[in-house]
């Protein structure tokens, strides 16, 4: 653990019963680490790892973000950065009720999809949003299928006169991954990398490029000068460790804020919800109710006992939770430094434990 932890709904055993079927038991309800996760202790291969929940809120806010117009155009031509993204406003942008997730990813991913008028023509703008923390190397091949889907669509959808005519076109499909993972993206960008030897072939291979953006891969002083405060400040939160960092972050932008309209604030309130309801709290809808009566200096008030009812919890939390964590896991006979590992202490204290 580093000093980064911070909670956890759950520590769990994972272990294997006569029958052989492996089994999930619960050691300690919010522990500490992150949000919506968990770790799994595997008694067999004696290995902790951190996995997260499927039904992780997380997502919405990222889909309710990226739907609002506003942040959309601000991820062009903040994130993307082509020349033609200027040429864009909220007028010439439509957002559609389409959605290409096959079923086999629905639990991984879900998108959004953008259509464009660009000098007379229309331009698709698919927008992946990449659900599970660890990369997935399949990134190229996954966008191919949602890629032949757009275009399967827009043909079905066509006139049938037009099709069949040789001046029909198909739109540009601008495929774009959006990844809040921790992990580093070593996902090649192009599709021919995902073929062997496609070098011997040249430009006779099937290939694309898809654009990246990495929520967590921008400093703060970039974020603020995003042509969306909206788009900035959320990706600013995403990069919180923990609720002190993210209530305080929240508080330190209140001068953007309050010149959000009522839309971006409906979006950042559901943002603050979410982690309202991971840490426990149910400030939200007062803060929300603030928020959209302009009453900031009634927030930053709330926000700031917040931020100091949360700085004593942890320091409660983390004391309390680590030694009843410990005195299981050592009834549980778990090796020592595996305890180490999910708590922090030192073998010294471990071993004292015991003889308590």
């Amino acid at each position: 653990m580093d000093d980064r932890s911070e909670y956890v709904y759950f520590l769990c055993l994972e272990d294997t019963d006569e029958s052989g079927e492996i089994r999930t038991v619960i050691i300690k309800e919010r522990f500490f680490i992150a949000p919506y996760a968990y770790i799994l202790y595997n008694y067999a291969h004696g290995v902790i790892t951190l996995d997260y929940a499927k039904d992780n809120p997380h997502d919405k806010r990222h889909k309710e973000l990226l739907s609002n117009k506003k942040s959309f155009l601000s991820l062009l031509r903040d994130c993307v950065k082509q020349p033609w993204a200027y040429e864009l406003d909220e007028d010439s942008i439509t957002k559609t009720n389409n959605s290409f997730i096959l079923q086999d990813f629905s639990e991984k991913e879900a998108d959004i999809v953008y259509e464009a008028t660009l000098n007379g023509n229309k331009v698709i703008f698919y927008i992946l949003l990449e659900l599970q923390s660890k990369v997935d190397y399949r990134m190229p091949y996954r966008l191919l299928l949602y890629i032949v889907e757009i275009l399967r669509h827009y043909y079905n959808h066509s006139d049938p006169n037009e099709r069949d005519n040789k001046d029909f076109k198909f739109p540009v499909v601008f495929p774009i991954v959006f990844f809040s993972g921790k992990d580093t993206w070593t996902v090649p960008f192009n599709l021919r990398d995902m073929f062997s030897n496609h070098g011997a072939f040249g430009n006779y291979v099937l290939n694309f490029e898809y654009m990246l953006v990495n929520a967590k891969g921008y400093d703060d002083n970039t974020l603020r000068n995003f042509s969306s405060k909206l788009l900035g400040l959320i990706l600013m939160l995403e990069k919180a460790r923990n609720d002190v960092e993210f209530y305080s972050r929240v508080r330190d932008n209140l001068d953007f804020i309050e010149t959000f309209d009522n839309e971006e604030k409906r979006i950042l309130s559901l943002c603050i919800k979410i982690t309202d309801i991971a840490y426990g709290y149910n400030k939200s809808d007062d803060i929300q109710r603030l928020l959209s009566g302009s009453q900031i200096q009634e927030v930053d008030g709330m926000l700031c006992d917040m931020i100091e009812y949360a700085q004593v919890e942890k320091e409660e939390l983390r004391s309390e939770g680590k030694l009843e964590v410990a005195k299981n896991l050592l009834k549980m006979n778990m090796p020592l430094e595996k305890i180490v590992e999910a708590t922090g202490f030192t073998v010294k204290e471990l071993e004292e434990l015991q003889i308590a």
